[in-house]
């Protein structure tokens, strides 16, 4: 069983946390992970075959990875052929969704677009995040101030590598304790107030509100 991990940059917490991930889920289900591939690369800017991903499907080894989008985000017909792939010969194992992709259930529809959507939801916040910087940037530029970060400029967050897991955790109407528990059991720890913060700064404070009542509702109880 292979780890395989992707970043898009030279962040090395955000390998770091994949691989935390990676782990925990493999100790759960009583998987041995015999080797870490690892690369920095970007899967918009580059094709399958640039990566160290293509050899190691040829490989033909069962792969674990943190969530979908470490094999793509928006190339779909690659995404797909790629999860196809793998589940020809072994498994692909999502360590977020704690789901399995094999021959059983590689052709099952449901599974696989709502994978592939994880991915594309991925791809659609990504680009969100880009263009917002660009647009800030032309701003600080144009009033001729420095590029640097600003007083309440919205900072990049460890989160932000988790937002679909996020997502789908808080459409299956998970409690925000109960996200937070999650987290740290994927090898993402942040304070309670932290995440609040992150809700707010990526628009999500409506459900900052929610959960505020569910906290109240479980103290009545």
């Amino acid at each position: 069983m292979i780890g395989y991990i992707r970043v898009s940059d030279s962040r090395k917490a955000n390998g770091e946390s994949q691989r935390e991930a990676i782990k925990s889920y493999a100790s759960e289900h009583h998987l041995e992970i015999t080797e870490w591939v690892e690369e920095h690369v970007s899967a918009t800017t580059t094709e399958l075959s640039e990566r160290k991903l293509s050899t190691l499907i040829a490989s033909r080894q069962s792969i674990i990875v943190s969530d979908i989008t470490r094999l793509g985000r928006n190339k779909v017909m690659q995404l797909i052929g790629t999860i196809a792939e793998i589940a020809g010969y072994g498994e692909l194992h999502l360590a977020y969704n704690n789901k399995v992709i094999n021959q059983s259930n590689v052709d099952d529809a449901e599974v696989i677009f709502t994978v592939v959507g994880q991915s594309y939801a991925s791809a659609v916040e990504a680009q969100k995040r880009s263009e917002r910087a660009r647009a800030g940037h032309a701003k600080r530029k144009a009033q001729g101030l420095t590029s640097g970060r600003v007083k309440g400029q919205k900072v990049k967050s460890k989160l932000d590598e988790h937002t679909v897991y996020i997502l789908n955790l808080l459409d299956t109407k998970a409690s925000k304790t109960e996200i937070l528990r999650k987290l740290n059991e994927r090898g993402v720890s942040i304070s309670r107030s932290r995440f609040y913060s992150w809700l707010e700064d990526r628009g999500l404070h409506n459900k900052k509100a929610e959960f505020q009542t569910d906290c109240s509702k479980h103290k009545a109880n």
